[in-house]
């Protein structure tokens, strides 16, 4: 969703009279005239001028500037326009573009300078002459979300921005930047994204479902599911699925053996480390601390799991996460290997803005592998948030259950973390390669959720913990 958003009360500007009405009318109309004719000129310092001190307040010329180049002016020139409504002051345009309609929701302060400018996809044709005011919260809240995102895609290495929220019932999302630098392309509902260690909370729902389909327990000791060469290592003899799940077994984050296949691609770390270096660690691994006695978030400890899941289930990673959770939830975008026909995945870039490979994943695949997008992974919060039924949404409730705490303040789960905010109890998991940061929050309770992606390296975190404490706070 594209939203320029730059008012926080909207209020009537002109006398209730029919005739102060119409000519209010005739102004907001002459004055959007003027915004079309600069729009497809691409004169953005003219539309600026149009502006008054309550959307410069809110918006600078560097960010107005921004927010056009990136995310406006890729959509081509407006190839015709009309106003849909007009009422106390607020008129709503409809835009045709060659590929899809926007709508603008435009109001004029007294002095006839644009006080408010929001757009935002086409909603449609009104069922009636009076179509219900835009909503004054809603407005702000999106002005907020705005406001966060901007400061992000403003920095000059930063490029893609998705965001997906779900609020008292709906659904919103907001996209920024450019899919791949320079390309003037924004990404969209179909644009997928690394996730990185997201991948982790489906890795942790696989194992809840083959435990609620009985087909492995929590409690199993991890050696009576590998080679006895590996598993006479007397150190792996007392660690748990579970403990691996939580990040509680002991294991550090890294192999040591990983540089041996990570020096020829430093970039792309975990290509070439295959299910044999992975048991050549695990033979001669040796314990520092004891299982169930420290939290050490460790990706080895994933990506073990997700070599025992697929030897339990006699399927390959991707193919339990699409036959296991994409076609039960309908996420028809989330897979560890995009079909480069079909699926566009945005190029991903370093904290410098460097262009970098998209991470591949051999034995780690459980670890970090899945690519994804907004949609998908609001649906997959979504699914949280229902009362289980199937054995999939057992499985979910599972890994949202309590299993160690971490102190100071954060339980964990199967995979996922959980903290307060205020009084309300937040599921969260993030992300992160050399390429890209995702951040994933939710809280059944509530039923509110926030997703936030990105092609760069750079954190997103503070920016979905923002959006998901504003949502509390408004509550």
């Amino acid at each position: 969703m594209i939203r320029i958003v730059c008012t926080l009360i909207i209020v009537p500007i002109f006398s209730a009279t029919a005739q102060q009405n119409e000519d209010a009318k005739r102004i907001n109309q002459a004055v959007f005239n003027k915004i079309e004719y600069h729009f497809n000129l691409q004169e953005t310092d003219s539309i600026y001028a149009l502006t008054g001190a309550t959307f410069r307040q809110s918006l600078s010329l560097q960010a107005f500037q921004t927010v056009m180049s990136q995310q406006l002016y890729p959509l081509g020139q407006i190839q015709s326009a009309e106003l849909k409504s007009y009422e106390k002051g607020i008129g709503i345009y409809k835009l045709n573009f060659l590929s899809t309609p926007l709508q603008v929701v435009l109001e004029l302060d007294r002095l006839n300078k644009v006080e408010t400018l929001l757009f935002q996809p086409y909603a449609g044709d009104p069922t009636s002459d009076k179509p219900s005011d835009p909503p004054v919260k809603a407005q702000t809240f999106d002005r907020y979300v705005d406001s966060v995102a901007l400061s992000y895609s403003r920095k000059k290495h930063t490029h893609a921005l998705a965001v997906g929220i779900i609020n008292a019932g709906k659904t919103s999302s907001y996209y920024y930047g450019e899919t791949e630098k320079g390309n003037r392309s924004l990404p969209d509902e179909n644009t997928l994204f690394e996730i990185g260690s997201i991948t982790k909370t489906f890795t942790a729902t696989l194992l809840a479902y083959l435990d609620q389909t009985q087909q492995l327990r929590l409690s199993d000791i991890i050696t009576q599911y590998l080679p006895d060469s590996v598993a006479k290592n007397a150190d792996l003899q007392h660690i748990t699925l579970l403990q691996l799940a939580n990040h509680t077994s002991g294991m550090p984050r890294m192999p040591a053996n990983i540089g041996k296949t990570s020096a020829s691609h430093p970039q792309d770390p975990y290509a070439g480390y295959t299910r044999k270096d992975l048991y050549e660690y695990l033979t001669s691994y040796k314990a520092a601390v004891p299982p169930d006695s420290l939290y050490i978030y460790s990706n080895i400890g994933f990506g073990l799991l997700g070599d025992i899941l697929t030897t339990v289930s006699g399927k390959s990673y991707d193919e339990m996460v699409q036959e296991f959770i994409c076609k039960p939830l309908g996420l028809k975008n989330t897979t560890e290997r995009p079909d480069q026909s079909s699926q566009q995945v945005a190029k991903v870039y370093d904290e410098k803005g460097v262009e970098t490979p998209i991470w591949t994943f051999d034995a780690f695949s459980a670890h970090g592998s899945l690519k994804s997008t907004v949609p998908d992974l609001i649906a997959y919060a979504k699914a949280h948030f229902k009362m289980p039924e199937t054995d999939l949404e057992h499985a979910l409730a599972l890994t949202r259950q309590f299993t160690y705490f971490n102190p100071p303040d954060t339980d964990i789960g199967l995979a996922w973390h959980m903290n307060l905010m205020g009084d309300e109890l937040v599921y969260w998991h993030n992300g992160g390669t050399f390429g890209s940061r995702s951040y994933m929050a939710f809280t059944p309770d509530k039923k509110i959720a926030v997703v936030v992606l990105s092609n760069t390296a750079e954190s997103v975190d503070a920016i979905g913990a923002s959006i998901m404490r504003k949502i509390l706070d408004s509550q």
